[in-house]
């Protein structure tokens, strides 16, 4: 059974995580089922149930809108 976040809970997981640069508020997640970015997850209590494995795709998603900053690619 995957983990289940609300918006508030991976917006302050993407914010706090050391691997992304940058931080996202719990509105800039919402905004994105809300405009059909994502298809709208189930709801409990009102709330979000979003899975774990859609936080990357959220991640990359937020870079897409310009609310995170672009992974710059390494050189070697």
């Amino acid at each position: 059974m995957p983990e289940l976040f609300t918006t508030r809970e991976v917006a302050q997981q993407i914010t706090e995580s050391p691997l992304i640069a940058g931080a996202v508020s719990e509105w800039q997640v919402r905004r994105l089922f809300e405009r059909g970015v994502f298809p709208e997850p189930p709801k409990f209590g009102g709330k979000r149930a979003i899975p774990s494995e859609l936080i990357p795709a959220i991640v990359d998603a937020l870079r897409a809108r310009g609310w995170l900053p672009k992974v710059e690619a390494t050189t070697r």
